[in-house]
């Protein structure tokens, strides 16, 4: 079953969607973005609003509930993706970064050591910066079917 959160953004996806493209965007676009990718299986292409934090060449795009989604199995092989920063249209790869593994963990730590208020989002209360995920905290992550797709740029994109 959705959080309140993931329930709140699906609903708002129609909403977010044309700001987004919209001259309206610098309300939403320093952390919400769109992206474009064409289905593995059915070759349509789908648009999607997600939440990012930016690395330099790389954007991590953090899902809660993931059983309520679909797209990102899609990234379970890397797989091209489009993602609209701002004005612009970014090319380049995403992939799935498997659940439990060490670059699934390492990831989580340095978005919620950037956002100080998204750990709460995944339902952790008292993460540490310094300490990082404990195996416990990295257990309710891994419970709430939490999960992370890394977009790199293509070489030379600049984002």
């Amino acid at each position: 079953m959705a959080n309140k959160y993931s329930d709140t953004a699906i609903k708002m996806n129609f909403l977010v969607k044309p700001l987004l493209r919209s001259p309206l965007h610098w309300l939403l676009s320093s952390s919400v973005a769109l992206i474009r990718f064409t289905g593995r299986k059915s070759g349509k292409q789908f648009e999607t609003p997600v939440a990012f934090t930016k690395f330099d060449g790389e954007f991590l795009i953090c899902l809660t509930e993931t059983r309520d989604r679909q797209w990102w199995r899609n990234y379970r092989k890397p797989w091209p993706m489009a993602l609209k920063y701002k004005t612009r249209w970014l090319e380049g790869e995403a992939c799935w970064l498997e659940p439990g593994s060490e670059a699934y963990r390492t990831n989580f730590e340095r978005v919620f050591r950037r956002v100080s208020f998204t750990p709460r989002i995944y339902k952790i209360n008292d993460f540490d910066a310094e300490q990082g995920l404990t195996d416990a905290q990295l257990q309710i992550l891994l419970d709430n079917g939490s999960g992370i797709v890394q977009f790199l740029l293509k070489n030379g994109s600049s984002g």
